[in-house]
């Protein structure tokens, strides 16, 4: 999701006054105080999650941002609906969309995809919905205008023609930092030394591969799947393998893909990976479709008749690591969750790469290229010596921690008269964090022990 700068939204957003009114009635409401108490807690959940939204979109925290806007995108619009038939004199709907219709006018929010583009849409929906039933399945053109004074509508923009599941992937494009292949990932052997194997030697030789099948039956896997605890560097792995192949990746947006209305998640996956098996028909070259964080979408089912939205979306998924190998699409998936996972979505991968904490060797490497983007770093990161005393102190935190540790040491020599970063500047903040470390036990399966991953740390 793209980030637009928010600036003053004193008066965007959800009407204050409106709703601190429906939260007094809702606090004296007469007859089933049950039915209004969970209405008053899901209203003010669902303020306390915008209000979360707009902080994580001022500091531009894009991860925070997807996750606040899917939540509050699924809620917005049950608990609007539930207030409005509630208290229908307060004209509630039609005051709140006003509102945001008011913000999408004066932010100019010109992104289909912007959560509050997407909250005006559906409040507008829903009201038009109401008013059609109001007049018993006839609305003429007069009623709607006269029932939206101060709603302008948006002006349709010609935009090129776009693939339908094309939203809900987004190409992966290397900056100065990202991996430039495995040279730029330390440690990892056994995990490079599979992926050559098991993924890029099939594609660059395939007569190998083919013959590596009909004598030994090695078969080139449908995808590969990472667990382990966050910050370790599954995604940077994904990055390295993409790079090290020449091979372009596509990211699955989970937060777009995802939706409240029955059956539209499975089908909009399900469009996101015929896209990409689109693009590798047209370029004659295979792709990866990069699944992170996959135990949002594959959560164990529960089964039943019919089955849950979440059943017939681990069924989609199932469907396509099945015939992806055949359509030139190799799947990646990522997850810190791997025991939440569904069985049979964890059977279908032949490789599962526990990426557990780094080893010394690895930290070395994260360290280096920390210190080197600081030009008071340079020096320490040269320093093997040194840097490998930095590497031993910092045993047991993740590449994520490194970064912060990182910050914390520069800002230490920063103080003390700008000076070079040197390696004893760790060691306040080493033993400071020390409640940043993790179990890493908690991520590693139950059931199978990791058969790939770092050295003993």
């Amino acid at each position: 999701m793209r980030i637009t700068s928010i600036g003053n939204t004193v008066n965007f957003g959800y009407n204050k006054q409106l709703n601190d009114t429906v939260n007094k009635k809702l606090e004296k409401a007469k007859g089933n105080k049950e039915l209004a108490k969970t209405l008053l807690d899901l209203n003010r959940f669902c303020n306390e999650t915008e209000d979360r939204l707009r902080e994580a979109e001022k500091a531009k925290n894009t991860r925070l941002v997807d996750m606040y806007s899917a939540i509050f995108l699924n809620v917005k619009p049950m608990v609007t609906e539930q207030i409005n038939f509630r208290f229908p004199r307060l004209n509630y709907r039609k005051l709140e969309l006003a509102s945001y219709q008011k913000e999408l006018d004066t932010r100019n929010i010109k992104d289909d995809f912007h959560w509050v583009k997407l909250a005006t849409d559906v409040l507008r929906e829903d009201e038009e919905f109401s008013e059609f039933i109001k007049h018993g399945g006839f609305m003429p053109a007069e009623i709607v205008k006269q029932n939206q004074p101060n709603i302008q509508q948006p002006k349709i923009e010609v935009r090129p023609q776009k693939h339908v599941g094309e939203d809900f992937l987004e190409k992966f494009t290397p900056n100065k930092y990202s991996p430039q292949g495995f040279s730029s990932l330390g440690g990892m052997d056994d995990i490079k030394e599979t992926l050559f194997d098991k993924v890029i030697d099939p594609l660059y030789y395939p007569e190998m591969a083919k013959l590596d099948e009909i004598e030994y039956g090695k078969r080139t896997p449908r995808g590969e799947l990472f667990y382990g605890p966050p910050g370790c560097g599954k995604t940077a792995i994904m990055q390295a393998l993409s790079a090290e192949s020449g091979i372009p990746l596509y990211n699955l947006k989970i937060s777009k893909a995802g939706s409240k209305y029955v059956n539209a998640s499975s089908r909009q996956v399900q469009q996101a990976y015929e896209y990409a098996a689109k693009i590798a028909e047209e370029t004659g070259k295979p792709v990866f479709l990069a699944m992170d964080e996959m135990e949002a979408m594959t959560r164990k089912r529960k089964g039943g008749e019919q089955g849950s939205e979440d059943d017939k979306l681990v069924g989609t998924l199932l469907q396509i690591i099945e015939e992806a190998r055949g359509k030139n699409v190799i799947i990646l998936g990522a997850t810190n969750c791997f025991d939440q996972l569904d069985d049979a979505i964890k059977s279908r991968f032949e490789d599962k790469i526990y990426i557990g904490l780094p080893d010394e060797e690895t930290r070395k490497s994260v360290l280096k290229v920390l210190l080197n983007r600081r030009t008071k770093g340079k020096s320490l990161a040269e320093n093997e010596e040194e840097l490998g005393k930095v590497a031993e102190l910092t045993a047991g935190f993740s590449n994520r921690d490194l970064t912060i540790l990182t910050d914390k040491a520069s800002l230490i020599a920063r103080k003390d008269n700008r000076r070079d970063i040197v390696a004893s500047d760790f060691v306040i903040p080493v033993r400071e964090n020390q409640n940043m470390k993790i179990k890493e036990a908690d991520y590693q399966s139950e059931r199978t022990r990791p058969s790939i991953g770092f050295k003993k740390v």
